[in-house]
């Protein structure tokens, strides 16, 4: 017989050896792709079994033995006939092919990933939402939509920082790393952006009129990034960050 077919296990091992005993073969005579190399999950979720691709043995006539110039020190190579010649394929930089997928694929394949993976942690947190999950520019966006975006939200933006930061954790736990993953619930980002560019143009424009260095609340490292990126283009203000941990802070200085 001749073909592929696909099995499925908790690991790839596991996969291998349920192939290898169905199909009567030892392990190291398995020529087999893998689809999806599985997940125990995050926390407990999102776990997800391994996938291989087995190539069916063809039968012996078909293929050939090149024996090595050195039988006693070297193994017999097997060779099938008439090979296909491997198409050289170009792809988007940042994202590399992997099993015969395109960009496209890979891309469409992690947009699922992660709105599989923030529905089923919207609903272990006891969030009634709707997760809508997209390709952004640089960044896979997910908006999650719920009448309970204050708790989902947090003091200061908390606990959505938590989930964005364990969906980055989780969905690329055993996948290559392609385009940062931001969660957002009703625009809560873009307003807090906002929010932190006027309250630092506002100090920066005290600071030159009082000539002494202003000090802005304990920030995140991405809200300090915020400031510090809208203000570097003032000519009259400088930027540092000073403090440790939770208490580090923006200091605006005039020029």
């Amino acid at each position: 017989m001749s073909g592929s077919r696909e099995f499925y296990a908790a690991t790839v091992q596991e996969a291998v050896e349920k192939a290898a005993s169905g199909l009567g073969v030892s392990k190291d005579e398995l020529g087999f792709q893998v689809l999806d190399e599985g997940s125990t999950g995050f926390l407990g979720i999102g776990g997800r079994d391994a996938r291989i691709l087995v190539e069916v043995p063809e039968p012996m006539s078909t293929l050939t033995v090149v024996e090595n110039e050195d039988l006693a020190s070297k193994p017999v190579e097997v060779v099938e006939q008439q090979a296909p010649a491997v198409e050289h394929v170009e792809i988007e930089p940042g994202l590399e092919q992997e099993d015969g997928e395109s960009a496209e694929e890979i891309a469409e394949d992690l947009i699922v990933a992660v709105d599989e993976f923030v529905t089923t942690l919207m609903n272990a947190m006891g969030f009634q939402a709707t997760v809508d999950a997209y390709e952004a520019g640089d960044a896979i966006a997910v908006d999650v939509i719920t009448k309970e975006t204050g708790l989902l939200v947090g003091r200061k933006g908390e606990t959505i920082d938590a989930v964005q930061y364990l969906t980055n954790v989780a969905v690329y736990k055993d996948r290559m790393f392609a385009k940062r993953i931001v969660v957002d619930s009703e625009g809560y980002r873009q307003r807090r952006v906002e929010a932190l560019q006027g309250m630092a143009h506002r100090t920066a424009r005290r600071a030159v009129r009082e000539e002494q260095p202003l000090s802005l609340p304990p920030m995140s490292a991405a809200e300090r990034r915020v400031v510090h990126v809208f203000l570097e283009k003032n000519p009259d203000v400088e930027t540092s960050s000073e403090g440790e941990e939770e208490d580090r802070r923006v200091i605006i200085t005039p020029s």
